[in-house]
């Protein structure tokens, strides 16, 4: 009985490390800054101080890999919005750079 109970702890612990391994934590996120007009200095100010916000976002929650997805002027505001992991994926080009 001993060596069945050693078997499975064993099993488990095994499970619980390939898990863990294998998963990836990723976050996209969404940071409006408010324009005060649409002059090419508001707007690069504004996208500036959405970049700062979500960068220190992404190191509070410990993920080292981040990427703008998009960029948005609005009317009133500039929405930046970012992906950021903690998984290293130097090896995949981005999509839209892949050869096909």
């Amino acid at each position: 009985m001993r060596v069945y109970a050693g078997l499975a702890a064993a099993v488990v612990v095994m499970a619980g490390l390939s898990v863990s391994a294998a998963s990836a934590r990723v976050v996209r996120m969404e940071t409006a800054i408010s324009l005060t007009d649409r002059s090419d200095p508001a707007v690069k100010q504004a996208l500036m101080e959405a970049f700062d916000t979500s960068m220190r976002g992404a190191v509070a929650m410990g993920l080292p890999h981040i990427r703008v997805d998009g960029i948005q002027v609005l009317q009133d505001a500039v929405v930046l919005a970012m992906i950021a992991t903690d998984e290293d994926d130097d090896n995949e080009a981005p999509d839209n750079t892949r050869d096909q």
